[in-house]
């Protein structure tokens, strides 16, 4: 989860995910997020709020229709990956507002795309590690 360049290769409506601010992956590190979805182009300024290296990212970000917070966790089991994908939408325009509901079931369908594909990035890197050493 903290690969920020992996992001587009999982995440299918990110085109981009990358640091642009000074220094190591942080907290408090700023992110360029830019992603397609229902046919428009937007691009969000991110902020790192938690950070446990290949485990745990929180994301604070948004651009001028709402805010939001992210939470992506990886959780190792012997049968594969527990993806906890979290995140809550804080809507600033009056007509995001009242378009949620009817939006949530896209919303869900986005975030339960990004979470399987996670999962299945994760573990193809695993299946791949594990390879290669028995080689």
């Amino acid at each position: 989860v903290t690969d920020l360049e992996s992001h587009p290769r999982w995440r299918p409506s990110v085109r981009e995910f990358r640091q642009v601010s000074d220094g190591p992956l942080e907290v408090g590190s700023r992110i360029r997020e830019v992603l397609e979805w229902r046919g428009r182009e937007i691009t969000l300024a991110d902020e790192v709020t938690v950070l446990d290296a290949q485990r745990r990212l929180g994301i604070r970000g948004g651009w001028k229709a709402a805010d939001f917070d992210l939470e992506l966790l990886l959780e190792p089991r012997r049968t594969g990956t527990v993806v906890t994908f979290d995140w809550t939408l804080r809507p600033k325009s009056l007509l995001l507002r009242a378009a949620a509901p009817w939006l949530k079931r896209s919303f869900e369908r986005a975030t339960a795309e990004e979470a399987d594909g996670l999962r299945r990035h994760v573990e193809g890197l695993v299946h791949g590690a594990s390879k290669a050493s028995r080689a």
